[in-house]
C-alpha cells in the first residue's frame, strides 16, 4: 500500500481535516446561515450519493492521510441515508464528528455510538425559548436542549456553538459560560461571519477581545493551552469546572496561519477556505472517472493566505461584496 503524502498549500500548511457536507437542506431557518430570500435545496441528482461521499472521502484518507472527518450540512441528520453514510465513513478508521442543530439526535444516538463517533458539535444561539424561535424560525428549543443533555449523559464530546450578534444574544454570554462550569462540554462563542444573503453588518460583530472583556466582568478566567490547529482560544472559570469555553475570532483575529481544513460541499465542490470564491468540481471529475488527485492538489495550491483573499487586514471586504455561497450551501 502506498504511503499517504502530506497535502500542503503554498504557505506550507498541512491539511489533514476534511469537513464534508452531505446536504444543504435544513429543518431550521437560522438568519445568519440561510439567505434572506426564497431558498431551494440542491436536487438529489446534483448531490453526492452515499457511495460517492465514501469514495471521495477515501481518496483523502488513503492518499493524503486525512485523519479527521466532520459530517456537516445544512442539517446532516435530515438526509434519509444519514445512518448509512456514517456507517460507511466509520470504515475509514478516522476521528469522526458531526455538526448538527441537535433536534433529531435522539434518532441516531445508538448508531453514532456503534460507529464510534465521539464528537458532536451542536449549534444553539440562545437559551431563551422565544429568542431561539426567532432565530431558527422553529419552536423547538426543548427537544434540542433535551438532546444536548442526553449527548452529555452518553459520554459524547460535546461542543455547543453560539454565533454572537450584538444586540441580540450577547447578553446571554455569562449564562452560556455558566453551563461550562456545570457540564462537561466546550462552549464556543463565534464571531458573526459574512456570507451571501445573511444580512451581515460589521456593527453586529462583537470582536472576541470585547467578548473576553465582558466575560472578565463576571468571572475570573484561567487560560487553557491551545493546540496548533485549534480554532478557539479556550478558558475555564474555575478548577472545579466540568467544562471549558472558547472564543472563535474568525473576523477580528483570524486563525488562518494554523488552518488544516478542507471543505467539500454537498454537491461535490472542494473549497479550500470557508470564505474562498474558488471551487473545484470533484463530483464531476469522479463521475467522469477523471483523476481526483490532480484537482485536489490544484485546489489546495490556490488557497489564499487568509480569509479567502477577500478581506483587508482591517477586516473590511476588499471588493465591496463577498463572492461566495450562503453558509448553508457551503457546510458548517
Amino acid at each position: 500500500m502506498t504511503m499517504p503524502i502530506d497535502l500542503l498549500d503554498s504557505f506550507g500548511r498541512k491539511h489533514d481535516y476534511l469537513r464534508l457536507s452531505i446536504t444543504d437542506n435544513c429543518n431550521f431557518r437560522c438568519l445568519y446561515c440561510m439567505p434572506d430570500e426564497p431558498f431551494k435545496s440542491t436536487s438529489s441528482v446534483e448531490l453526492m450519493s452515499s457511495r460517492e461521499i465514501f469514495e471521495i472521502a477515501r481518496v483523502f484518507v488513503h492518499h493524503y492521510g486525512i485523519n479527521k472527518i466532520r459530517i456537516t450540512g445544512g442539517e446532516p441528520l435530515v438526509r434519509h441515508d444519514f445512518e448509512n453514510i456514517i456507517r460507511q465513513i466509520s470504515k475509514l478508521n478516522v476521528n469522526t464528528g458531526v455538526t448538527t442543530n441537535g433536534v433529531l439526535l435522539h434518532k441516531y444516538f445508538d448508531a453514532l455510538e456503534e460507529c464510534n463517533v465521539k464528537n458532536l458539535n451542536i449549534s444553539i444561539d440562545s437559551l431563551d425559548r422565544e429568542k431561539f424561535k426567532y432565530i431558527t424560525k422553529r419552536d423547538l428549543f426543548q427537544p434540542v436542549w433535551d438532546n444536548i443533555k442526553e449527548s452529555i449523559r452518553r459520554g459524547f464530546n460535546v461542543k455547543l456553538n453560539m454565533v454572537v450578534m450584538r444586540g441580540f444574544n450577547d447578553d446571554e454570554i455569562p449564562e452560556f459560560i455558566a453551563l461550562s462550569h456545570h457540564y462537561p462540554m466546550e462552549l464556543r462563542f463565534i464571531e458573526f461571519m459574512p456570507f451571501t444573503g445573511n444580512s451581515w453588518e460589521k456593527a453586529k460583530v462583537i470582536p472576541v477581545a470585547e467578548m473576553l472583556d465582558l466575560v472578565s466582568q463576571h468571572f475570573t478566567l484561567e487560560k487553557i493551552t491551545d493546540q496548533k490547529n485549534d480554532t478557539s482560544r479556550k478558558y475555564r472559570i474555575s478548577e472545579e469546572s466540568k467544562g471549558v469555553f472558547g472564543l472563535i475570532s474568525t473576523m477580528s483575529n483570524a486563525f488562518c496561519a494554523g488552518c488544516n481544513r478542507i471543505r467539500i460541499t454537498s454537491d461535490g465542490k472542494i473549497k479550500n477556505c470557508l470564505f474562498g470564491a474558488d471551487e473545484f468540481d470533484l463530483l464531476k471529475a469522479f463521475r467522469n472517472e477523471e483523476d481526483l488527485l490532480e484537482l485536489i492538489q490544484l485546489g489546495i495550491t490556490r488557497k489564499h493566505k487568509e480569509k479567502g483573499g477577500q478581506f483587508s487586514e482591517m477586516g473590511s471586504v476588499k471588493n465591496q461584496s463577498i463572492v461566495n455561497r450562503s453558509m448553508i450551501k457551503i457546510g458548517g
